[in-house]
Parts: structure tokens; sequence; C-alpha cells
């Protein structure tokens, strides 16, 4: 069973109820695959788990990306977490999946990463779903072509 990491901010988010609730029904959406998802916010929410200290939160999402197949991040809200968690993905050599809103102006620097093996563009998060569904589903492909990319 492929292990998922999804990745996204969670500090300072404009509206972090529903930026949550998307988190979730990304991992509800890859379980439904047959996928493990971890969604940080389920573990160490910094408004849930206020006593959870910053120590403890990098070392557990920094281990749950390094085991991880896969890191589905949405880009949607600016995050150091997120950028660094990209970058252990990165440097694991784990693909990831890259989201945000379409006529969101995103950084080149986590697009250029080599690992992003899609980007998911999206109108609203239906849209959003509906699409990573895909990309999930064909998984395979995506993996095969992130592979052999650079030969």
């Amino acid at each position: 069973m492929y292990k998922v990491y999804v990745s996204g901010a969670l500090t300072d988010v404009d509206n972090p109820e529903k930026t949550k609730a998307l988190y979730e029904k990304i991992g509800i959406l890859c379980k439904s695959i047959g996928f493990q998802a971890y969604v940080p916010h389920l573990h160490t929410d910094p408004v849930n788990n206020p006593n959870i200290t910053p120590r403890e939160v990098f070392e557990k999402d920094k281990h749950q990306v390094s085991v991880s197949d896969l890191v589905i991040a949405y880009l949607g809200s600016l995050s150091f977490g997120v950028g660094m968690e990209l970058a252990y993905a990165e440097t694991n050599n784990i693909p990831i999946i890259l989201l945000y809103e379409t006529g969101k102006r995103i950084s080149r620097f986590p697009r250029g990463i080599p690992t992003v093996i899609a980007e998911v563009e999206f109108n609203d998060y239906e849209d959003a779903l509906n699409k990573l569904k895909d990309v999930l589903e064909n998984w395979h492909l995506y993996k095969d072509m992130y592979l052999y990319k650079d030969l």
C-alpha cells in the first residue's frame, strides 16, 4: 500500500476550517483509492494540539515525509513548513503532486522540483478533488513517467 503525505499550510491561513477540510478530503480520497494517507493536522494541529513542541512536530512530520511514497502539496497558502516538506521529499527522491488554484501565482522553485510528477491546477475544491482523483487513479503512469523522465 502506497503511503501519501498530505502537505499544506496550517499557520495563518485565511480560512483554517475550510483549508483543513480540503486536506482531510484529500486523505479520504487517497484512502478510497487504496492509499494510506497521513494528514498532519489530524496529529499535530497547532490549535488542537498546542502542547506538542515545535521540535516534536518537526521530527514527526519529517519522518512521515521520509517514509512516504508520494507527497501531495497544496500551495494555495504560503508556508515555510510546506516548502521544507517539499525539500525533504525531493532529497529522498519522493514523487510530488502540486495543487493550486487557477490564476494563483506560484513560485517557480517548487514547480521546478525534479520529483514533481504532476501539477493540479483547479477552480474550486471539488474540481481539485476530481482532478487529483484522476492523477491518483493513474498513479502508475505518472510514477513510470517520473522514473524515466531524465533518461
